[in-house]
């Protein structure tokens, strides 16, 4: 069964592997939402209600999922994306419905087995509410700090 799960694993990683695609851009960043895109595919970071989404699209598909479960904090929506961005990996959900993703010695992967080939340790990416907060395995670079500046709820002030 492990053999089996390193082939999986490799497999991934090979289907992965887009060479010289092109490189994500950012195409929008506003005060509500903010859009990257690369060929046929955007991740959009938005927000929704009280809390924020994220979501992938396959433009050749029209399929779009959700990245976080449901509502999140805004550093949380955008370390899922960031973990998309970078890694091209979506986070697991717990039985809690906590958005998580295993992390091995070779970075960030997805763990399908109760009993996974390498070790892995678990981050779970909902606490996040920081770019400071950011596990190790994602770049905040300047760029990502302005749209987090950006779409930052505006912090009231009482004076007195």
């Amino acid at each position: 069964m492990r053999a089996l799960s390193r082939v999986w694993v490799r497999l991934g990683e090979a289907v992965l592997d887009r060479g010289g695609d092109e490189e994500w851009s950012l195409e929008r960043s506003r005060t509500t939402e903010t859009r990257w895109s690369r060929s046929g595919e955007r991740v959009d970071c938005f927000r929704f209600d009280d809390g924020y989404v994220t979501t992938v699209h396959y433009e050749d598909r029209e399929v779009t999922w959700q990245l976080t479960p449901g509502q999140v904090p805004l550093a949380s929506a955008l370390a899922m994306a960031k973990l998309y961005l970078e890694h091209e990996l979506t986070p697991q959900t717990d039985p809690e419905g906590r958005p998580f993703v295993g992390l091995t010695e070779r970075g960030p992967v997805q763990v399908f087995e109760e009993i996974p080939p390498e070790p892995v340790e678990y981050v779970y990416l909902d606490g996040v509410r920081t770019l400071e907060e950011f596990p190790e395995f994602l770049t905040v670079d300047d760029d990502f700090r302005a749209v987090f500046d950006r779409m930052a709820p505006a912090r009231s002030s009482t004076s007195r």
